[in-house]
């Protein structure tokens, strides 16, 4: 998807560059009035943090408070979730485009923008691949730009996106790109883990450490050693062993449970986290210098919204690779299949679009979009009966949609509450009720 804000362009035989136009920020009122800055349209991070591309000591204004990005000729404004909201032009909003002159505010400052004509090149990669992530979009070979070039270096990469975005991937083609490809990768869920077993499932404990260690294991720092570690979810660390965390990372030393030494450990830490971090710290949940720690290098993965132009891509690779797994045959998706696919909308990005292939190929439904958005039972499935009123009748399927749906969320993120709230777009509270009210119960609730 192009347009003449961003337009990609040879510039040298195996190199590749976006052309984006700037953004003036000026701030017209706070305590930064006066300052002005030029900033790459292509996106551009506003707040008090000291990551954000322009920064404000306005102490009332979030960390990370708005996202700026050209579209459409127009600046659009997004609002991180931010502690106070924003307000352009007089109006509280959330996610919206700016008009040429807008004025911005954010806490106690007022902000001026505008797009210049000057022109600034990114570099994109040339491939169509990295690891196991694909992807032809410029937002992909923006993410595979960064990788490519950060994969042999041993810096602390933090990777933000929404469920489904595909950081476990990332994070593991990161690991294969890099010098350490022959070490050990080892993947740690901060969610899966109950609060109280963390601490030795990270840095391992002596036998006897506490009832019920009778043999001494190591964690997953020590078993990554000469390799990679993940950290997934880690905005589910609990406050109280972030400090501890934040040690490790910081003397590359763990100590076990019950040791009174200290064990060195080599090894690079990748963290993932479907929440924003910085939010987190705003709401006092999670510790700022860990944040800083680990957002040495900052990775965001686009949600699929975003990458329209990459579905029919992916589509085809789920369809091959799905048929391999199963060794099925039959013929290919027809073409308006995967048209269908990209007239819809895709909350749960990748994962939920190869669920989507999957059920289509099972089914040999034409549309699988509709499976989610238009879908009718065949007749008589839902047990309609005049002798039952309608309103009980209707309370009925509802309830049973209800808890398939929880229980199918449930089981694709191995009955991590939290992930599942995630996937089906409810909070947490709601699963938890949810789960009470059909018995529903897992081996590894979170």
């Amino acid at each position: 998807m192009r347009n003449d804000q961003t337009d990609p362009m040879e510039q040298e035989p195996g190199a590749l560059k976006l052309r984006v136009h700037k953004i003036r920020v000026e701030v017209v009122k706070g305590p930064d009035a006066g300052r002005r800055a030029e900033l790459a349209g292509l996106e551009a991070r506003l707040g008090s943090g000291r990551d954000c591309d322009f920064v404000l000591t306005d102490t009332t204004v979030s960390r990370h408070h708005l996202l700026l990005r050209i579209e459409r000729d127009a600046i659009r404004v997004v609002d991180l979730g931010s502690r106070n909201g924003t307000r352009l032009d007089g109006i509280e909003v959330r996610d919206a485009f700016a008009r040429p002159d807008s004025l911005i505010v954010i806490g106690g400052t007022t902000l001026r923008l505008c797009m210049l004509s000057g022109m600034v090149e990114l570099p994109l990669s040339t491939r169509e691949s990295f690891g196991r992530m694909l992807g032809r979009s410029i937002a992909m070979r923006r993410v595979f730009s960064l990788l490519e070039r950060i994969a042999p270096s041993d810096s602390t990469v933090l990777i933000e996106g929404e469920t489904g975005t595909g950081k476990e991937v990332a994070a593991e083609g990161l690991h294969e790109a890099s010098p350490r490809a022959d070490g050990p990768f080892v993947v740690f869920d901060c969610s899966a883990v109950a609060p109280t077993l963390i601490e030795s499932a990270l840095f391992g404990h002596e036998k006897g450490a506490f009832t019920g260690a009778t043999v001494e294991r190591p964690g997953v720092f020590e078993q990554a050693h000469g390799g990679t570690l993940f950290l997934d979810e880690l905005g589910e660390l609990p406050l109280e062993l972030q400090p501890k965390l934040l040690r490790a990372l910081e003397s590359r030393e763990v100590r076990p449970l019950g040791s009174r030494g200290t064990r060195r450990v080599d090894v690079r830490v990748v963290a993932a986290t479907s929440r924003s971090l910085a939010r987190e710290v705003d709401r006092g949940r999670f510790r700022e210098d860990l944040y800083y720690r680990l957002s040495v290098i900052t990775l965001r993965l686009p949600p699929l919204r975003e990458r329209m132009e990459d579905i029919a891509l992916l589509v085809r690779h789920f369809e091959k690779e799905l048929r391999v797994r199963s060794q099925a045959r039959g013929t290919p998706l027809p073409d308006e299949a995967v048209e269908a696919f990209l007239s819809q909308s895709w909350p749960g990005n990748i994962r939920e679009l190869r669920n989507a292939v999957e059920r289509a190929l099972l089914l040999g439904n034409p549309e699988p979009g509709a499976a989610s958005h238009s879908w009718a039972p065949a007749p008589g499935a839902l047990g309609v009966s005049l002798e039952e009123p309608l309103l009980s009748g209707r309370k009925r399927v509802m309830e049973a949609y209800e808890r398939e749906y929880i229980e199918r969320a449930l089981h694709e993120t191995g009955w991590n509450i939290s992930r599942a709230a995630a996937l089906a777009g409810v909070g947490r509270k709601f699963m938890q009720q949810a789960m009470t009210r059909y018995g529903l119960r897992g081996d590894s609730e979170d």
